[in-house]
């Protein structure tokens, strides 16, 4: 009972109650265990108890437009907040009323609780004292929250969990995106080598490959997050790290296709074997990609205010506009080298780098040392590269692109759906 009593005054419901009124609350509520992985609470489903967590860990996860995001932090055996608390009630202000629950809750260990009955509480409250200490301790919790600004949805980078995104949806974006992305291409192509190109050559095989290229980034994050639960395993964060880094790698292939596609004017061996060239540091560049268009454009739209732009299709594009400038910037030494491979493949990478440092040197003045000259001359190369506010253009108008249409269709009655894990 002394257990019970010191996890309800940790409550912000029961908090201010005196000892007398929460050892009776506590002779009431009962004592229940759970184990890994077993769902304590259903979203939307009546709740009809509240539980506080007295050893384990519970993490609550709500589902909003389709997608999963943690709510908050783990419940149960956590650090004390900034006042000395730790967040162990869950549903205690959904009870009274057997409101639906607001979130998923799921255990992430074994533990115990103690549970109590909103038949139990409604008892409880025909007391005057009782109800009098109640309502003080939710008026000092409301008080001591007034100034915070509270973000319920907060989920981790790398724990993001995929929309439900539609093949058809898909398919329409990437089409409406090939055509930007390609005369961007040309114009970082001819930025980085002097030479203008065609701004949308081989369409017919740049469209189709951007279809497959952009479905399976969407599709691989959907299939894994349905088969793959990185809870189970002994280093969750190296198997998320690994789920986010496959649809890149794997795409890897697709995304030199549709390079070589835009690059014949300068290098002129057949596709078949120009696509092979550039393509490691092709590979670091996907991968980025791939996290900018699909964790990082979800993270950054989960953390835009509402109070600044409530509107879903605004908070769409702000997500992926921040993300696209992250990606774009982190990318684009990875895709110059790979873009010089593959427009001049007898030189080496590390050929194509010294020459990106000489054409930044001639920036730098005559008036420093040769080597430092040469020093800064690297740095810049490295930190403000050729054409990178052509290439942040370019992924930041292809992630709006993408993410705004597949977001704007995904309501639409389209037939071919890929499974979500919820």
């Amino acid at each position: 009972q002394d257990e019970a009593i010191r996890l309800l005054r940790q409550s912000s419901m029961f908090h201010a109650c005196s000892e007398s009124t929460l050892r009776k609350l506590a002779q009431d509520m009962s004592k229940e265990e759970f184990s890994k992985g077993q769902t304590i609470l259903e979203q939307g489903w009546p709740q009809s108890r509240a539980f506080f967590i007295a050893d384990g860990q519970i993490r609550r996860e709500r589902v909003v437009n389709d997608q999963s995001h943690q709510v908050v932090d783990m419940f149960g055996n956590t650090e004390p907040d900034k006042f000395g608390n730790r967040k162990i009630a869950i549903g205690a202000l959904h009870v009274l009323h057997e409101e639906p629950a607001f979130a998923n809750a799921k255990a992430m260990s074994n533990g115990y609780m103690y549970s109590l009955p909103a038949t139990v509480l409604k008892k409880h409250l025909e007391s005057p004292q009782f109800s009098t200490e109640v309502v003080q301790s939710l008026a000092v919790e409301v008080r001591r929250q007034a100034n915070q600004v509270r973000w319920l949805m907060r989920t981790p980078l790398l724990e993001q969990r995929p929309k439900k995104t539609n093949v058809i949806a898909v398919t329409i974006a990437a089409s409406i995106e090939s055509f930007y992305r390609s005369g961007l291409n040309a114009a970082m192509n001819a930025r980085l080598s002097g030479h203008w190109g065609k701004l949308f050559p081989n369409m017919h095989i740049q469209c189709p490959a951007r279809i497959l290229y952009i479905n399976g980034f969407k599709g691989l994050r959907q299939y894994m997050d349905y088969k793959v639960k990185p809870e189970e395993f002994s280093n969750p964060t190296a198997v998320r790290l690994g789920m986010s880094f496959a649809p890149g790698i794997l795409m890897t292939p697709l995304s030199s296709v549709l390079e070589a596609s835009n690059a014949g004017h300068m290098n002129p061996e057949p596709i078949t074997t120009r696509w092979m060239r550039g393509i490691s540091w092709r590979l670091v560049r996907e991968v980025i990609f791939g996290l900018g268009l699909n964790q990082m454009s979800d993270y950054w739209e989960e953390r835009i205010p509402q109070s600044i732009v409530q509107s879903e299709a605004l908070r769409t594009a702000f997500g992926s506009m921040i993300s696209g400038v992250l990606s774009g910037y982190l990318s684009h030494i990875p895709h110059n080298l790979s873009t010089l491979k593959l427009m001049t493949p007898s030189k080496t990478y590390m050929q194509h780098l010294e020459s990106l440092v000489s054409q930044s040197e001639s920036r730098i003045p005559t008036s420093f040392s040769p080597g430092t000259r040469k020093a800064m001359a690297t740095f810049a190369a490295i930190a403000f590269p050729r054409a990178v506010l052509i290439r942040t253009a370019q992924i930041v108008g292809s992630f709006i692109i993408l993410n705004g249409t597949i977001n704007a269709l995904k309501y639409a009655e389209l037939p071919t759906s890929i499974p979500t894990a919820f």
